[in-house]
């Protein structure tokens, strides 16, 4: 089973210059015989599939869409959102009828056996698509455009650096924000600007004074441009470490020269 994932891992590295960053599916065997242990397993599936591969999925499904492709992905979404969500009675039933009459490990098999399908086809395809110069290019521009592809190299631009899960949430924001990106625009660049916006809003920053203390001294208490100026403030502290009134002094003659 990792092995597909390999080789499609592999080929995306040859094809685009981009790794697939993923987390490996466990071992097949011992195969979960309850229920705690199926919807772990079924997350894991979910995660990979419909998170990590994601984009590579779609594209690799642009080239050719085998049924069993399809067919995992509504397995794996059906299971994970009737574990998740309670507002979902389409898929609660669908996990009833996929778990109900028979152990745990039955219900598990299916669902690795599903996606030995599906991997296994979306395995060839990535090979027949390192093959093809043209399939090859249109793989690279679809790489370039991802979201984890361009918070790494805004992460780089920036200095910053985030363990796996603080970075998995902030692109996660991202992912949820791109798909307001209008058609036509520049989406490479619109993507960083909105990683840049999330890995900003990530650093830990603090003000020397409380907050009210520099809108009363510049005078935008209840001002619509109150938050631009606490953006500054922030700014100034970082790059300073001035405290009390000298800080409030340098807000303040900052505002002066950016307002004037």
């Amino acid at each position: 089973m990792t092995d597909h994932v390999a080789v499609i891992a592999g080929n995306k590295q040859i094809c685009t210059g981009v790794a697939l960053d993923y987390r490996p599916l466990p071992d097949r065997d011992p195969l979960p015989d309850n229920e705690t242990a199926f919807d772990a397993l079924v997350t894991r599936h979910y995660k990979l599939f419909r998170e990590a591969m994601r984009d590579d999925v779609a594209f690799l499904r642009s080239v050719e869409d085998p049924p069993s492709i399809a067919n995992y992905d509504r397995i794996v979404k059906n299971l994970r959102h009737a574990i998740q969500h309670d507002d979902t009675p389409q898929e609660k039933v669908f996990y009833a009828n996929w778990t109900r009459g028979r152990p745990w490990k039955s219900a598990a098999q299916d669902l690795w056996d599903a996606a030995e399908k599906a991997l296994s086809d979306l395995a060839r395809i990535s090979s027949t698509v390192r093959r093809n110069p043209k399939w090859t290019m249109k793989w690279r521009d679809c790489a370039l455009v991802e979201s984890g592809t361009v918070f790494d190299a805004v992460c780089r631009d920036l200095g910053a650096r985030f363990g796996r899960g603080i970075r998995l949430r902030l692109l996660g924001n991202v992912d949820h924000r791109r798909r307001r990106i209008p058609a036509g625009a520049d989406v490479r660049t619109a993507v960083a600007q909105l990683c840049v916006q999330e890995i900003t809003a990530a650093q830990d920053l603090s003000l020397p004074v409380p907050h009210y203390e520099i809108l009363d001294r510049l005078g935008l208490l209840g001002a619509h441009n109150a938050r631009t100026a606490l953006l500054m403030a922030y700014s100034i502290s970082a790059a300073t470490g001035l405290t009390g009134e000298a800080f409030l002094q340098r807000v303040e003659q900052t505002w002066e020269v950016g307002t004037s």
